[in-house]
């Protein structure tokens, strides 16, 4: 085929605006950080997107990361909103696994001692802090869900657009570039909150959040090339002279000046007339109010349409545009988020005092190598869980044969291996009992090659208590252990007599030691089964009477227990089950008479809440007793107290059999979601039935007491305080105000 002249000079003119269109100037977004006001950014983008304006390349700093991560990634603005949205980043700042993750163990000694302060106490006595509020392990979670299961990349160059995230080297106090690696722990050392979230370690260094040292990177962007800055500004407003009048707001408005101070430098980088800088009104959010997002998204969209003038003069043609999103598309799909990947092998950077061959064992990767982000997760999920450590990250890496690695980064708590936490409990019923106890817990961990522990317990009050114990695992997966331990209490208990007794109430002293072995199998996170021996040795004083008992036991039992409530006290999912049935000898000392006998004894309790949005019908039942004749039961069985057969003082009600069910209804009427945590208000009522007899015999349905009770809780993190009002058929009413775990 041959060419005229005048062909070429066509072909010359086509090629020249060809290229004039290809060298188009290079936009790069600018997004700062601002925490909860970052979703600002997506409605910034969204407007882009709307009106044809390219992104070329994208920098940010702490929240501005994340979100100029995901637009690299190649993600829509539609898809962005939608994962962040999703995302509850309050979680983001507690790394308390849920009481559901806990062992069964763990949830005893969750429940029981509230206070978790998580105080490093080694056994020689030196006391050590958490390196931070919050370590960030769900933070790593809550970034990786929304990238998704991405392998690493050597230079984010790679991604849709180019990108770098912004943050701090806390050591030298200097901005550190991150400009390849993992995207989620990029994202995440940018946004390490100083003193809220713990460094994120990087190559040797500890990162913090960007914002101290460059909050809008304009100067990055140029770097990478951007001959155009669209650059999105959510600085905080310095506070005004009334409130300046407490430290915490003085210290604000320093940390405010010297961000602002430092953004300004980079907006004198922009050129006027020439790039375009937005300032979205977010004054009226604070960065820990994420239920004030979608607000932020919509003053995002709202400042970047009140400047689409100048923003409309880096507008593409439909056809120019259709060819970039093409292009994005195409590299985005490259890099999509997989539900799967095929893992060949698994690498441990293993700073803990175990084998890598213990790892590999206790996270199951001896039996199956996880394919999807939901097994990685979940695993992951399982072993932090176990309180012994302190991060537990990951990412995956590919070989120049496409071979996808699973690198684990496993760090045991530097503060431990001894832990110190505490409880704190309080009841009045405001007519003739007043209960109190404070208590403390040491739990030593890592006492044996499989994570055996040593716990001591001792507490104060109404009721004093002291305990130790030893748990054993036989495996590294903790599924066979043995337990040894012993005990000493001391309870008052106030029994109402009948209107015909001389004595309208009569305090009865228990004091008990007690030693016990067992072997368990843990057949379930959330169940166990136990096999054990136990003896028993003590004295109960009737002042009042002047009369006492003596007694010992020895014997056999056996206990079942599972238990997936998502809350001891105010449990909206899950269920409880805890069954004991053992068989002793006995010897009772009293009135001068001494007497042997065996004795079987039981305990049932059950817990089944039913919830359907806010409300909640939690049902209760708890049967028990022994077929014991002493005078005094040793296996004692109790009623009274508030939703215990409410009216009656605590502990009033004893004897050597019970039966009791309840069913009550509670309302959530109040979030209190203040952010980094929720103390959420409840209102309820209830209805109870049940009774305690001296014999078999006496059990019936028709001896058994109806008892109601209404009232307000809240769940705060020092655990349940109660206001309520309790009545039952025999006309006792009480007034409960409770405070603390129960006793």
């Amino acid at each position: 085929m041959r060419f005229r002249p005048y062909s070429w000079f066509i072909l010359s003119v086509i090629a020249l605006f060809s290229t004039q269109a290809t060298a188009r100037e290079h936009v790069g977004l600018v997004l700062s950080g601002g925490g909860a006001k970052g979703a600002a950014h997506i409605g910034v983008y969204e407007v882009l997107e709307a009106n044809r304006i390219p992104v070329d390349v994208v920098t940010g700093t702490s929240m501005g990361a994340y979100v100029g991560g995901m637009i690299a990634l190649g993600y829509s603005a539609e898809e962005i909103k939608a994962r962040t949205f999703a995302i509850d980043w309050n979680r983001g700042y507690s790394d308390r696994p849920s009481r559901e993750e806990l062992t069964l163990r763990d949830k005893r000694s969750h429940d029981e001692y509230q206070i978790q302060t998580d105080i490093g106490l080694s056994p020689n006595g030196t006391m050590r802090d958490r390196p931070g509020a919050v370590l960030g392990q769900t933070m790593a979670v809550l970034l990786r869900q929304a990238v998704g299961l991405q392998p690493a990349v050597v230079n984010f160059d790679q991604l849709a657009i180019p990108y770098r995230a912004v943050a701090t080297n806390i050591e030298t106090v200097e901005p550190v570039i991150l400009d390849g690696g993992d995207l989620a722990i990029a994202m995440q050392a940018s946004m390490s909150v100083p003193g809220a979230l713990k460094p994120v370690v990087w190559h040797g260094q500890r990162l913090v959040d960007g914002g101290i040292v460059n909050n809008m990177p304009v100067d990055i962007a140029k770097e990478l090339g951007a001959d155009i800055i669209i650059a999105v500004d959510l600085r905080d407003s310095l506070l005004g002279y009334g409130e300046l009048n407490s430290a915490i707001n003085v210290v604000t408005q320093l940390t405010t000046h010297m961000t602002n101070s430092g953004t300004d430098v980079q907006r004198r980088l922009l050129k006027h007339g020439h790039d375009v800088y937005l300032t979205p009104d977010v004054d009226n959010i604070t960065a820990p109010e994420f239920n004030k997002m979608q607000t932020a998204y919509e003053s995002g969209k709202k400042a970047a349409q009140a400047m689409l003038p100048a923003l409309l003069a880096y507008q593409l043609s439909e056809q120019d545009y259709a060819v970039y999103r093409q292009q994005l598309k195409a590299k985005h799909l490259a890099l999509l988020t997989q539900q799967s990947l095929h893992i060949t092998t698994v690498k441990f950077d293993n700073q803990t005092k175990q084998s890598d061959e213990a790892l590999v064992q206790l996270f199951g990767f001896d039996q199956q190598l996880p394919q999807t982000q939901a097994e990685i997760e979940k695993r992951i999920r399982s072993v932090y869980a176990l309180n012994d450590y302190e991060t537990i990250r990951y990412q995956i890496r590919n070989d120049d044969q496409g071979n996808n690695h699973l690198e684990v980064q496993v760090v045991e708590k530097s503060w431990g291996p001894g832990y110190l936490n505490f409880r704190l409990a309080f009841e009045d019923d405001f007519d003739q009992r007043s209960n109190h106890a404070i208590g403390a817990e040491y739990v030593l961990h890592d006492i044996t090659r499989y994570g055996g522990q040593w716990s001591v317990e001792a507490s104060l009050g109404s009721w004093k208590s002291v305990a130790t114990d030893f748990y054993l695992p036989f495996d590294y997966q903790r599924e066979f252990y043995a337990g040894v331990g012993a005990s000493f209490r001391n309870e008052n208990r106030q029994f109402y007599l009948p209107p015909d007794e001389l004595l309208e109430f009569l305090n009865i002293d228990y004091s008990q030691a007690r030693a016990y072995s067992e072997l368990g199998w843990n057949w379930h996170r959330s169940g166990s089964i136990a096999v054990g021996i136990e003896a028993l040795g003590g004295r109960i004083d009737v002042d009042a009477l002047n009369q006492s008992q003596d007694y010992d036991t020895h014997g056999a039992y056996v206990t079942f227990r599972f238990d997936d409530l998502d809350n001891v006290f105010f449990p909206s999912k899950g269920s409880a089950i805890d069954l004991t049935y053992g068989h002793s000898r006995t010897h009772a000392e009293a009135l001068s008479q001494s007497q042997r006998e065996s004795v079987d004894y039981y305990q049932v309790d059950l817990t089944q809440p039913l919830t359907y949005e806010r409300h909640t019908l939690l049902l209760k039942g708890s049967f028990g007793g022994s077929d014991s004749a002493e005078l005094f039961p040793i296996y004692v069985q109790d009623l009274g107290g508030f939703l215990n057969l409410s009216g009656f003082n605590r502990y009033e009600l004893s004897g050597r059999y019970k039966a009791f069910v309840s069913a009550s209804y509670r309302y959530r009427w109040f979030d209190n979601d203040f952010g980094m945590f929720s103390s959420p208000v409840y209102v309820g009522a209830s209805i109870e039935k049940g009774n305690v007899w001296a014999d078999d015999s006496d059990i019936s349905w028709s001896s058994a007491l109806a008892a109601g009770s209404v009232y307000v809780g809240i769940d705060t993190f020092l655990g349940p305080a109660y206001l309520a009002f309790g009545y039952n058929e025999q006309e006792r009413s009480s007034l409960y105000l409770l405070f603390g775990n129960t006793f």
